[in-house]
């Protein structure tokens, strides 16, 4: 009986789960939900002229193991240090590589308008694609709610991207409000309705739009009714918020969670 035991638990995956200093509270509600997840660290150091002195904990221990990597490209200030250490993980063999990103951050200028744009989302996914392979093959790139499914094929043949979303979690929450059968949710454009709305099909949905007023950008409703209902704001994009406010005024949102 010993011996079947310890079989089943030396062919258990192990994953030694790294995280930038940011994700750090992320990092430990993950680990605590499966014994599976050994927690591993990064001394996250300057030099005095301010850039990164990097030394990966216990490098030599997690050959032939998983590894993964929580990352937040919360700002390019952050960027470049993550990058050195998602660079080195696979190199010290390892049998597999996982980069998880809960958000890719350059979804405000994915596409080319007009001659002279730059697609930094072009950008950030072609230095993604250059991660070193480890002993398993490539990394997984697990993204969580990218602006756009088409970003996938800004990444090239040597990672493997993932696409995730939160909206089962949203889901899950919705269905613990008291009031849950009188929800409706509501998008601030039509790009977010078309990025989500198959995602949430059970409910009422309200479509907004952006309309100018003079120097304002004023968002109106455009399709569906929210009177006498609590509204939930899905958006694809957030990063001042403004649009989620205005959304919220134009609808006269009971419930906005983000």
């Amino acid at each position: 009986m010993e011996v079947v035991v310890a079989k089943q638990q030396k062919a258990k995956k192990q994953i030694n789960l790294f995280y930038c200093s940011e994700c750090e509270e992320l990092a430990l509600k993950v680990a605590a939900s499966s014994d599976a997840i050994q927690l591993q660290s990064i001394n996250w150091r300057n030099f005095d002229d301010g850039f990164p002195n990097l030394f990966i904990n216990n490098a030599h221990d997690i050959r032939g193991q998983h590894v993964a990597f929580l990352a937040s490209f919360s700002s390019p200030s952050v960027i470049f240090e993550q990058i050195s250490v998602i660079f080195a993980l696979p190199k010290l063999f390892i049998a597999s590589f996982t980069l998880v990103l809960p958000f890719f951050p350059t979804g405000s200028f994915e596409r080319v308008e007009e001659e002279g744009d730059v697609a930094t989302a072009f950008t950030l996914a072609r230095i993604l694609s250059m991660i070193p392979k480890s002993r398993g093959g490539p990394t997984s790139v697990v993204i969580y709610d990218i602006h756009a499914l088409q970003e996938r094929f800004y990444f090239g043949d040597d990672v493997l991207p993932c696409f995730e979303t939160g909206i089962p979690l949203l889901l899950q929450r919705l269905r613990q409000l008291p009031d849950a059968g009188n929800i409706t949710i509501a998008f601030p454009d039509d790009g977010a309705w078309k990025r989500f709305h198959k995602l949430l099909l059970n409910f009422p949905m309200v479509v907004c739009a952006k309309v100018r007023e003079g120097d304002k950008r004023i968002v109106r409703i455009k399709e569906g009714n929210p009177e006498g209902r609590h509204v939930v704001i899905v958006d694809d994009l957030v990063q001042s918020g403004g649009t989620l406010r205005e959304c919220q005024v134009s609808t006269y949102c009971a419930i906005v969670l983000l």
